[in-house]
């Protein structure tokens, strides 16, 4: 914390660090860019990213109108492993791609550059399909394995492509004692015998195995008893700005809405 509280003090005065040449970077191809609004048009709330190296953990806070930062959400993820150190210093987000083709030939999804060779992105497919999940290194999130990048799951690459906008402050420091305000959440690990091992546990597609009828995800059930209102706020922001931890309005919204909207309730 104390780390991090340095790193927020020291922001007005930090430059653009430009990235390290020993870092892996992207192929050439593929350099459609899905998002390209222009940030002083976007309307979305400003957040700054914080990328501790040390302990793998991703803090993003959201800027106040009196310039005060509040935490909103924690990230467990891969940074750079040895000799492939993810750079320190504050850069800003850049061009967004649903899918992204590395110089390694695997898959990126929903990658988010802030730098000309860093990227925000879901472990790694071996195609630019939800089904060729690399389960391996999905079950080295938590620790450093990735060739500069950092790397999330889907649901966590998804919120910073879908909420953060082109512009977005990323500062990426290292505090081996504290992860952050929020402190880091705990890794997912898959089965190696698992069927699903192909899937990203937390990616919402409605063809993951992992919500099938055998799974934890609801489907309809007579009451509130049960559902997680919690996870379900935490997983949808719009949700959870309309109706913030109401375990009530949230189950309603299920029934009435949600079901029909192809959205996912867990227990």
């Amino acid at each position: 914390m104390k780390m991090l509280r340095a790193v927020i003090m020291g922001i007005a005065c930090m430059g653009m660090i430009l990235c390290s040449t020993e870092v892996l970077t992207v192929n050439a191809e593929e350099e459609q860019t899905i998002q390209t609004e222009n940030p002083g048009e976007d309307t979305r709330p400003d957040y700054v990213i914080y990328v501790n190296t040390a302990r793998n953990c991703v803090t993003v806070m959201q800027e106040e109108a009196d310039g005060t930062l509040t935490p909103v959400k924690a990230m467990v993820c891969s940074c750079g492993r040895e000799g492939h150190a993810t750079p320190r210093g504050t850069f800003k987000t850049s061009r967004y791609y649903e899918w992204r083709l590395m110089v390694d030939h695997t898959y990126g999804r929903y990658a988010v550059s802030f730098t000309n060779k860093i990227l925000f992105h879901s472990v790694p497919y071996i195609e630019a399909s939800p089904d060729s999940l690399e389960w391996e290194e999905y079950n080295k999130l938590g620790e450093n394995a990735s060739l500069g990048c950092v790397r999330l799951s889907v649901e966590d690459s998804k919120w910073i492509y879908d909420h953060c906008k082109a512009g977005t402050t990323v500062i990426v420091y290292s505090d081996s004692e504290e992860a952050g305000p929020l402190e880091k959440p705990e890794a997912i690990t898959i089965p190696e015998d698992s069927l699903c091992r192909g899937w990203d546990p937390t990616d919402y597609d409605i063809e993951n195995p992992w919500f099938a009828e055998d799974s934890d995800t609801i489907s309809v059930f007579d009451d509130v008893d049960g559902f997680n209102h919690i996870a379900y706020a935490n997983r949808y922001a719009d949700l959870k700005a309309a109706f913030g931890y109401d375990k009530e309005a949230l189950y309603e919204h299920y029934l009435t809405y949600g079901i029909g909207e192809g959205r996912i309730a867990t227990r």
